[in-house]
């Protein structure tokens, strides 16, 4: 009984550790604030949209529909869709009650805590009499700067999924040169398939690396019939599980466009890749860039390191030797060598280069770091640790590594309390007041529209009646701002903020009123950032242009019109201020800045009358025979009722979802149904990974009772 128990007890303080270290790397996630930068916040809504989708009976979500997103953003849906699913699974299994901060965090802690279980199971798997280095090597990679900095650093929520998936594809990788059953390569279809819907560039990346290393075993092994057809049906089953992240990066896109619709500017990333060095081998400074905080630590160097010795030391181990070698050349994409890395990147095509985009460091430190501690867990099972100077050795090592590692990842936490809201001044950006459509909404598309506003604006008065012969906007809801009520004046003073200018009168907001806010700005090229505060209520704009040539800017093409609202159950008053920029660098410099007029929308004829966003209803009133645009970026797969009779979509010259509408009044639904071969995908790919889940707990509930037994 003793024999069995220390076992037991010894497992259970391992997962203990792992279990605390997990939680500690990601203790200020802890609570449902915003951490981090506008990445951060772009991915906060993203999530909110998606759940919101969820909630609202829409599955599977294919592109952007609510508040939060609704342009019919495919960004990361289309490449990376993991994230945004993996937040509504976890919505559905804490009963829809967590707000849209706490399940972002969430995905944060689990990916954390599924990072160290995960390397510590996969560790395992490759030599499981070596639970202790398991566990040290396991704490090491979720605490290497690459890996907990994408989280951290760089606010990249679709990199951070692929934690725990990336060592469990080179531990199958290494699996599979030692077992010649089905089990190794079935899991390295799945940790694979996992990166697909996680993250397509580290996945693209992990592919390489998983494709060369079967490579080296078909040569290394000589592969009888039985295990090729192994091969083949682990094949199938990566094709099964993979086929939705994968199809939907050919088929959410325009006829014609590219995969990447941009060229990379190489140069520029060559830039990038010789700026990190050299504090990618310094000490993480908080007050440095991001980018300097991925780096794999002089932990993972050592590890790293220390296996490229032992690999020496021992007769060839070809499994290892394809993630060192594979680990070196990454190593050498994001080190500035003269000559070899310039020559590598510029040599690369243009796919691959476009979806690794400017920061290399991003995508393949993860890699290093997996490479690293699945090839010394390999290497250590070649190695007596019984021996009293071997083991006393590789624990002290391993023991400073976990010290030095967890003391850079401190730093890495103190960084994110200085990028840290408050609980209450988060619940801001809840409010649909509040939703700034950021340019990253617009990812994966060609273009974006001329009307494209790089703040707040209404999705419900983003729609327009457009000449079907020259394309001219007929009737817009924006054309209530063209008439009302006389225009009042802004009186502009200095404010007691140096350099800002107050605006008076503030503005009165009723609950369940929206208002459109129209001026008319003294001066075209009004330079700097109008801003609108509230209690509750916080925008800002760029000025002369928020964004594109149309958008709500002072310039003579641009929108002057804005919807402003409350969502608070009491009055909310709302003032204005500027803060000059350029040439206008003081407020007493301004004579004059803009007359305005304030007027109730909801009681206006409005030519197009939004009532809901998911889908897409709308009664419209047209002077004429009219294209209807909608807010929303075309892509395949969108279908149009009018009146319940189907009409045809089209790309409008903005880019953008439009269709026939008649004269007169009438009843418009648009919603997206995606396109046969898309929706044959995913629910290929559920069917899959359903399978895969099943399997797996019947294998977990198989093991657990034969060890009780």
């Amino acid at each position: 009984m003793n024999r069995r128990s220390n076992p037991i007890r010894n497992e259970i303080l391992r997962w203990v550790l792992l279990g605390l270290g997990g939680l500690w790397l990601s203790y200020p996630y802890f609570l449902p604030r915003q951490i981090g930068t506008g990445d951060a916040l772009w991915y906060h809504h993203l999530l909110a949209d998606a759940v919101t989708q969820f909630r609202a009976g829409v599955f599977p979500v294919y592109v952007g529909q609510s508040d939060f997103s609704f342009n019919g953003s495919i960004y990361p849906l289309r490449a990376a869709p993991y994230f945004q699913y993996f937040a509504g699974l976890l919505d559905l299994v804490t009963g829809r009650k967590l707000g849209f901060f706490a399940l972002q965090h969430l995905t944060v802690i689990l990916s954390f805590l599924g990072g160290a279980f995960s390397a510590y199971g996969a560790l395992v798997w490759i030599a499981p009499d070596r639970r202790w280095t398991a566990t040290a090597l396991a704490l090491l990679y979720v605490t290497c700067p690459g890996v907990a900095g994408l989280f951290y650093a760089q606010d990249l929520y679709m990199s951070g999924m692929t934690l725990p998936w990336v060592p469990l594809v080179f531990a199958s990788l290494v699996r599979s040169f030692d077992d010649d059953a089905l089990l190794p390569r079935g899991v390295l279809a799945l940790g694979l398939a996992a990166l697909w819907w996680a993250h397509s560039p580290i996945a693209l990346w992990a592919t390489f690396i998983a494709g060369a290393g079967q490579i080296v075993r078909l040569f290394a092994r000589r592969p009888d019939r039985v295990d090729l057809k192994r091969s083949g049906l682990a094949a199938m089953v990566f094709c099964a599980l993979a086929a939705y992240p994968i199809l939907s990066v050919f088929l959410l896109r325009t006829r014609g466009e590219t995969i990447v619709p941009y060229v990379m500017d190489r140069e520029l990333l060559l830039h990038w890749v010789s700026g990190s060095f050299p504090s990618s081998l310094e000490p993480l400074d908080p007050n440095a860039a991001g980018i300097s905080f991925l780096q794999l630590g002089y932990g993972l160097w050592l590890v790293l390191l220390a296996s490229v010795v032992a690999w020496m030391l021992r007769p060839p181990l070809w499994a290892v030797a394809t993630l060192l070698a594979s680990a070196a050349f990454l190593v050498v994409l994001v080190f500035p060598i003269p000559g070899l890395t310039p020559f590598l990147w510029r040599s690369f095509p243009e796919t691959l280069v476009g979806m690794t985009l400017y920061w290399p460091m991003q995508r393949l430190y993860i890699l290093i770091a997996a490479a690293a501690v699945v090839s010394a867990q390999r290497l250590v099972a070649e190695f007596p640790l019984e021996r009293f100077a071997v083991g006393i050795a590789v624990c002290s090592a391993l023991l400073g590594a976990i010290l030095w590692s967890t003391h850079e990842s401190a730093k890495m936490i103190e960084k994110s309390r200085m990028q840290a809201d408050s609980v209450e001044y988060s619940r801001r950006w809840d409010l649909t007041e509040n939703l700034a459509v950021q340019r990253h909404t617009y990812g994966l598309f060609a273009r974006r529209p001329s009307y494209f506003t790089h703040g707040v604006v209404d999705p419900r008065m983003e729609v327009r009646l457009l000449d079907p012969v020259n394309g001219r906007i007929v009737a817009s809801n924006y054309d209530l701002g063209k008439s009302g009520p006389p225009l009042e004046d802004f009186r502009g003073a200095p404010g007691s903020n140096p350099g800002i200018l107050d605006l008076d009168p503030p503005l009165s907001l009723r609950p369940g009123e929206r208002y459109l806010l129209t001026f008319d700005f003294a001066r075209p090229d009004t330079t700097g950032v109008l801003q609108i505060i509230g209690d509750q209520f916080y925008r800002e704009y760029s000025l002369p242009e928020s964004g594109e040539s149309k958008s709500f800017g002072s310039g003579p093409e641009n929108e002057k019109s804005i919807a402003v609202w409350t969502s608070m159950p009491e009055p909310e008053t709302i003032r204005l201020r500027f803060i000059p920029q350029g040439t206008e660098s003081k407020p007493s410099d301004i004579k004059a800045f803009a007359r305005y007029r304030l007027q109730l929308i909801g009681g206006a004829k409005l030519p197009i009358r939004v009532e809901s966003l998911i889908p897409l209803t709308a009664v419209v009133d047209s002077p004429k025979p009219a294209l209807l645009e909608s807010p929303r970026m075309f892509v395949p797969g969108y279908a149009a009722t009018v009146n319940g009779s189907e009409v045809a979509v089209s790309k409008s010259s903005e880019g953008l979802v439009a269709f026939l509408v008649p004269a007169g009044e009438s009843r418009v639904v648009l919603r997206f149904v995606g396109p046969p071969a898309l929706r044959l995908a995913f629910w290929l790919s559920a069917g899959g990974w359903l399978c895969a889940a099943t399997w797996f707990i019947r294998r977990w509930i198989g093991r657990l009772r034969q060890a009780i037994a």
